[in-house]
């Protein structure tokens, strides 16, 4: 286990210097407590936000009374300004919507007035591309508030039935009962209805420090190939150490440090600033585990390509800042389109941000899951290839 030596020794250098101390802990901290703090009132004005309109495809297949009532009446005309409603067939629609042409689609079954007005379950279905924002959330409570008043309006019909003439005993229909009133309508649905807004301390807690971890990566592999200039890495050779091994320890050792400034940074917000990381403790260790090794492993890729300490150190840092950008640490994600987000879930600062927001929103480890193997299965997958990258490099220098 040679490498670990090598990746303590990496961590002493910058637990010894004072300046890569105040760059990897301060900085981070400064600028959340300023974005924080300057974009605090724009975050809260829930008043002021307006809701941009969008398309509802709607496959009716019932064509009863009430299903053209919520079609007609409810979507197209009540809801005119902040709906466009189109109708297409089932397969029509689940195209449109797994093509990304609609972000959320609603199938109503052919039972939908029936079920509604004997009191009997029923389930529409709400499909929604994966981040579908706040136009599931408006579809979803519209058929349920429509669906409670149906069930309202059922039961006091039932109630006012006549008195039968014949016998002076009042017949009443049987009241429906209170969990078929509240009968869930909604099937295949993206939406947590325990959702919490995030807050504008809790959104540049993450992204900047998912930010400036990026950062870390970049110095890490910069001193990487700064050693491969000045001979370290040839003296380094000379020993029992294997090439696989230097390669393997650098990287351990850059996990360690950015796992220790991401906990930092994570203790720091939460303890000066209050920042709510969400309540699933493990769910946070493992998105930072999960991001930190994929931001590794892409370093370590990228530095495989570049021979030179000044040249990677220009294009990492230009490549860091566009990265930022795009994934959200300098622009909220939400005024992006859905469609960069969805893209910028393949960087691993924006797939993290993503996952971390979901995190203080309140989304638990299962929820989580698909986004941490992808982290780590990127992660190695970078590796694997800067390894395979630098090794070819080798061969060909001492062939």
């Amino acid at each position: 286990m040679t490498f670990w030596w090598l990746a303590i020794k990496d961590l002493l250098i910058v637990v010894r210097d004072k300046k890569a101390f105040l760059t990897l802990i301060m900085m981070p901290l400064l600028l959340i407590a300023i974005l924080g703090a300057a974009f605090g009132d724009v975050m809260k004005q829930d008043e002021d936000v307006t809701i941009e309109k969008f398309t509802l495809g709607i496959a009716n297949l019932d064509k009863g009374e009430l299903s053209t009532v919520l079609t007609d009446e409810v979507f197209t005309k009540a809801l005119s300004k902040q709906i466009k409603v189109k109708s297409y067939d089932e397969d029509r629609l689940r195209d449109k919507v797994k093509d990304h042409k609609l972000s959320v689609g609603l199938i109503i079954p052919p039972n939908f007035t029936s079920a509604l007005m004997s009191g009997s379950e029923t389930k529409v279905k709400l499909l929604t591309v994966p981040d579908p924002g706040i136009k599931a959330t408006i579809v979803q409570t519209v058929i349920e508030q429509f669906s409670n008043s149906i069930s309202i309006e059922v039961f006091a019909s039932q109630l006012a039935q006549p008195v039968n003439a014949g016998n002076q005993t009042s017949i009443v229909q049987p009241k429906p009962s209170s969990d078929k009133i509240t009968q869930p309508l909604l099937k295949e649905t993206t939406i947590n209805a325990k959702t919490k807004p995030v807050e504008s301390f809790q959104y540049y807690a993450a992204a900047m420090g998912v930010m400036f971890l990026l950062m870390t990566v970049v110095q890490g592999v910069t001193t990487m190939i700064l050693e491969k200039e000045q001979a370290v890495y040839n003296r380094l050779l000379l020993t029992k150490l294997t090439f696989t091994q230097y390669l393997t320890g650098k990287m351990l050792g850059l996990i360690i440090i950015s796992l220790a400034q991401a906990f930092l940074i994570i203790l720091g917000t939460k303890f000066l600033f209050g920042v709510d990381w969400g309540p699933s403790l493990s769910g946070i260790v493992l998105m930072t585990v999960g991001f930190v090794f994929n931001a590794c492993g892409l370093g370590i890729l990228a530095g495989s390509f570049i021979k030179t300490e000044k040249a990677f150190s220009v294009a990492g840092m230009f490549a860091t800042q566009i990265m930022a950008a795009v994934g959200g640490s300098m622009v909220p994600l939400y005024l992006f389109p859905d469609w960069v987000n969805s893209i910028t879930k393949f960087l691993p600062n924006g797939l993290a941000l993503q996952t971390y927001l979901d995190l203080m929103s309140g989304a638990t480890v299962s929820e989580i899951l698909p986004a941490v193997a992808g982290s780590l299965g990127l992660g190695l997958l970078f590796f694997v290839f800067g390894l395979f990258r630098l090794s070819l490099e080798r061969r060909g220098r001492y062939a």
